[in-house]
């Protein structure tokens, strides 16, 4: 089974990746989840928008900020939130309460051939046994004091995350490559 964080379930479906990364094993490997992004409209292109700074191509969140990614459908505008260092991930759920941190102001994201429209795909993992890091409990306290179950946590609380996009020209780039705990 593939826990798919809650926040992205109606925007990721599981065929359709990028052929190139196929025979990729890291890619393949069974305790990820991930999938290519589409929106309600069912569109795979979208700008992409962050709240951080670009160090090398890949997105980090700035000094005193955290990271958010948002992806905007190129037709209809939607808005997607692809990941937001004050909410999604174990260190945000179990950690450290991030909630009431400012982001810095929202920037597009060119790539390195200076496109503006990607196809993306979103994988991630938590290498966590909340099972047996919870084994006498059926419900868990989160950081913010709400309490969940266990299955909650294999879908939501993941300690990696990954942002691979493919432009117009072919090109497949990693823009994200994040632990959470």
């Amino acid at each position: 089974m593939e826990y798919i964080p809650d926040y992205l379930k109606p925007f990721i479906i599981h065929k359709d990746y990028f052929p190139e990364l196929i025979e990729d094993s890291w890619f393949n490997n069974p305790v990820y989840w991930k999938g290519r992004l589409i929106s309600p409209q069912h569109e795979t292109k979208f700008r992409l928008y962050f709240c951080g700074e670009l160090i090398d191509n890949y997105m980090a969140n700035k000094q005193n900020f955290p990271l958010a990614i948002y992806a905007y459908s190129v037709n209809s505008g939607e808005k997607i939130t692809l990941f937001d260092e004050r909410y999604n991930g174990y260190e945000a759920l179990l950690i450290e309460d991030k909630r009431e941190l400012p982001l810095s102001h929202e920037i597009q994201f060119v790539d390195k051939d200076a496109e503006t429209e990607f196809e993306i795909i979103i994988l991630g993992c938590s290498n966590t046994d909340f099972d047996d890091e919870y084994p006498a409990t059926e419900q868990v306290q989160l950081i913010n004091g709400d309490w969940v179950n266990k299955e909650y946590l294999k879908c939501n609380a993941f300690d990696f995350i990954s942002i691979l996009i493919r432009n117009a020209k072919g090109q497949v780039y990693t823009i994200l490559e994040m632990e959470l705990s």
